[in-house]
């Protein structure tokens, strides 16, 4: 319905959404083992934290409805944008792989068939998702269970490195860029 309004409204046919990586809650997470991974063995449970999994009894979107980066989200995150598109203007498309739309279609007649490798960014048919009014998108990629043994020294202020499992902060605390990485 978003994009049937934005196409009506302003004729735009692709609406791009910033993205991270959604952190699945930790408290819908279940505890689990895999002998495969070194880090989550019936061994290593003896004496860390138990690997956790994502409980089956729960859909994704409440698992992993988890945003590290408060919205809007600065624009740092545009590289890793996501589309919506409509379908009539998209003429190709392969997953993960540049899509050729109606309007790159359009563009090759007046390079006179040159190829231009140029970054295709058109204000006059795609925009930014205002993230505040009119939606968000939760990138749910599974997180595997040997990414969160390590969440007891990953997930605090200035850990080592990402922490990849959902601790919610209040909506009151004050969004710090630097320090949600």
């Amino acid at each position: 319905q978003i994009l049937d309004k934005v196409d009506k409204d302003e004729g735009r046919s692709v609406l791009k959404f910033r993205s991270t990586r959604a952190r699945p809650l930790l408290r819908t997470l279940v505890p689990t083992y895999d002998e495969g991974a070194k880090e989550c063995t019936h061994e290593m449970a003896k004496n860390n934290k138990q690997c956790l999994t994502k409980n089956e009894s729960m859909t994704y979107l409440e698992t992993y409805n988890c945003e590290y980066i408060k919205s809007p989200k600065p624009d740092r995150f545009a590289r890793a944008m996501k589309q919506l598109y409509r379908p009539d203007f998209v003429l190709s498309h392969f997953v993960h792989y540049s899509t050729v739309t109606a309007d790159m279609a359009r563009e090759k007649q007046h390079t006179q068939g040159q190829f231009i490798r140029d970054r295709t960014t058109n204000p006059q048919v795609e925009r930014f998702v205002d993230e505040v009014n009119e939606g968000v998108l939760i990138h749910a990629k599974t997180t595997v269970p040997a990414e969160t043994f390590a969440r007891d020294k990953m997930c605090k202020l200035n850990g080592p490195s990402n922490c990849l499992v959902g601790i919610p902060c209040p909506d009151d605390v004050p969004f710090n860029d630097a320090l949600h990485t």
